[in-house]
């Protein structure tokens, strides 16, 4: 079955070139041209990816992004004529998983909507399926959960391969750019810059909840995960 994709832009022109190229891509598009009315069709039917403008009439992007991570990791992609550093930012830190600037390349935006699918799909065959126990979270591989004293936290589907590639070798430190080759495997971006993106915004997750498990930074290297505790062994169940 085709997957599906929301298309959200309030430029005609801009909605039907992208829906052009992702259909060629084999995708099913579905258009909306305000915030309103795909959060509407969201309620209805979940999509398989977003592609979310951030300039709306009626809310902004990032707006429509925060309510969706309030309930779901579907993958989001953003698209705006914004190419200002601190917008990029914004957005991977609110919970967008990737990035494109205005004018772009309808094949590049469909290759990146993709790359976004088959991560979100096949994340699991990069890791060993159980759970496993360090400091006070509790990480179920199988069903892609981490939750802290018994309390679910919510991670974007990057946030969360990171995270538990670090945790799972812990207390083992991982340079920025074998985290972004794991990670992002081939994409073409700024790959230190979008790994210390990352970094900065799973620490505040760890932080609201309490977590004892910490991102530490290894000074002109990278990460690595460690319970504060002081006990980085793994209590892994089958």
């Amino acid at each position: 079955m085709a997957k599906l994709v929301y298309v959200l832009d309030d430029d005609e022109n801009i909605r039907n070139i992208i829906e052009k190229f992702l259909m060629y891509e084999g995708f099913q598009v579905e258009k909306y041209k305000t915030g309103t009315e795909l959060l509407r069709a969201y309620e209805l039917n979940r999509p398989d990816c977003f592609v979310i403008d951030i300039m709306l009439p009626d809310m902004s992007g990032f707006k429509v992004c925060q309510k969706i991570r309030e309930e779901s990791n579907i993958p989001i992609l953003f698209v705006s004529a914004k190419g200002e550093e601190m917008d990029r930012i914004l957005g991977l830190e609110i919970g967008g998983d990737d990035y494109i600037t205005k004018p772009f390349s309808g094949r590049e935006l469909a290759v990146r909507v993709k790359a976004l699918l088959r991560r979100s799909v096949n994340t699991a065959l990069m890791e060993e399926l159980g759970t496993f126990q360090l400091g006070n979270l509790t990480f179920q591989l199988d069903q892609r959960e981490v939750s802290c004293l018994g309390e679910p936290m919510v991670f974007t589907a990057k946030e969360y391969d990171l995270f538990v590639l670090l945790s799972k070798n812990s207390p083992k430190a991982f340079s920025r750019e074998e985290l972004f080759r794991l990670v992002w495997k081939w994409e073409v971006i700024d790959g230190t810059r979008s790994v210390d993106d990352l970094v900065k915004r799973i620490r505040k997750k760890l932080a609201s909840c309490n977590s004892l498990v910490e991102i530490k930074t290894v000074f002109g290297f990278g990460y690595k995960v460690q319970a504060e505790s002081g006990d980085e062994t793994l209590d892994h169940t089958a």
